[in-house]
């Protein structure tokens, strides 16, 4: 696969780990035996040197601020008294030295444990313990500043590849999907570019099979829950077929849970206590019958002529998680669809985001309410109406989880 092979080249290290070395700048220094005149002269010809090294043999033994020298020695009479005294006088005797190898990454937490002073004063800088020179703190945050940046164009690079491999393990579906009910409808936005919701359809002579699923979590750590969930599907539907949905449930949640060291709730330190909602049906459109096992989801039925939404709610138990049962079992509802019935299931990042005036959950009440309003609409409109509304409702509201949901026409 050529793409993936450019893609991976964009990581292969380029340049060396940045280290103090490239902070090193050369400075004068001072000897012990030399006066703070001595200094006063350096510090006047180097206007831009912020501290002084002081040098014994080649050993670095303290450093001079700037700002705390001509402070103390612009003070009445300080000059006569200490003019011609040793430089150590106003030196500190434990500034932080480092050795020209140290990488940036451990050099900045040795500045951190030093404090603010090794910010504004600096640091020396070593090689085999002679004196080098002295990095400048200031210098130091824009390295790590950019070596963060760089970092995150790596991470942001790999995330938005990780969305088009995701979205490729999906592509499948949709296209079961579009030939089993060509007017159905999906909405699907992770919240974080990758997402931990899923779907899944696969089709038969005699019907069609649908899920709709929340993994826990959303962003890459909500992927990779997607990708154990959807492959133990895809097992299970493999092996039993699609016409018994809490079956294949079922079969998700203990393999979820051996995956992930779960064992019934009694593992101490189980691997994760992760799992997932989902809403798995089977529908046959000759006959109108649908067959419904669901892990804490729930699905909207408007039937023709009704003046109500009735919702089929979920069992509530998740799929995967310590505290399940490793056998515990999801049943069947069954209900018939005359035609033209308008189905709508969604993950909770529908039901459950805060918005409008009073920062409170949508609701399902409130969805029952579009749903009754866009009876006489496509499955696309309706999702678009649901979308809008959505938007409206959330307002300056952070998003607060993956989105997805599902309609079609009986």
């Amino acid at each position: 696969m050529p793409e993936i092979t450019e893609y991976l080249s964009d990581f292969r290290p380029r340049y060396r780990q940045p280290s103090a070395a490239d902070l090193c700048i050369e400075v004068p220094s001072m000897t012990p035996d030399e006066t703070n005149e001595k200094v006063m002269e350096i510090f006047g010809r180097h206007r831009d040197l912020v501290s002084l090294p002081v040098v014994e043999g080649n050993k670095p033994i303290g450093l001079i601020n700037r700002n705390i020298f001509l402070s103390q020695m612009s003070k009445q009479f300080r000059h006569e008294l200490y003019g011609k005294k040793s430089c150590i006088a106003f030196m500190d005797k434990e500034p932080l030295i480092v050795d020209a190898a140290l990488d940036i990454d451990a050099l900045t937490l040795k500045t951190v444990e030093y404090g603010e002073k090794t910010l504004s004063d600096g640091f020396i800088i070593t090689r085999a313990g002679t004196f080098a020179g002295i990095g400048n703190g200031l210098q130091l945050m824009r390295v790590v500043a950019d070596m963060q940046a760089s970092r995150n164009r790596q991470i942001m690079h790999s995330i938005e590849y990780a969305s088009v491999i995701q979205r490729s393990t999906l592509r499948s579906s949709l296209d079961a999907l579009a030939r089993a009910c060509p007017e159905a409808h999906l909405v699907w936005e992770p919240r974080d570019i990758v997402g931990g919701d899923f779907y899944q359809f696969c089709t038969a002579t005699d019907g069609w099979f649908a899920t709709v699923a929340d993994c826990t979590g959303h962003g890459v750590p909500g992927a990779f829950m997607t990708l154990i969930a959807s492959t133990s599907l895809n097992q299970a539907i493999e092996q039993n077929g699609p016409r018994d949905p809490a079956s294949l449930l079922g079969h998700v949640n203990r393999s979820i849970k051996q995956m992930l060291g779960q064992v019934n709730g009694q593992d101490g330190t189980p691997g994760s206590d992760d799992g997932m909602d989902a809403a798995c049906f089977w529908f046959e459109p000759a006959s109108g019958r649908l067959v419904l096992a669901s892990a804490r989801l729930t699905m909207f039925v408007l039937r023709p002529g009704a003046d109500s939404v009735e919702m089929l709610d979920g069992q509530r138990k998740g799929v995967g998680y310590v505290d399940s049962d490793f056998d515990y079992t999801w049943h069947n509802q069954e209900v018939m669809l005359p035609p033209g019935s308008l189905v709508f299931v969604s993950t909770d990042g529908l039901i459950d985001q805060i918005g409008g005036p009073r920062g409170i959950a949508l609701g399902k009440r409130r969805v029952r309410e579009l749903l009754l309003e866009q009876r006489e609409k496509t499955p696309s409109q309706v999702n678009a109406t649901l979308l809008e509304a959505l938007h409206l409702w959330q307002g300056e509201h952070h998003r607060r989880d993956d989105l997805t949901f599902f309609c079609f026409r009986a």
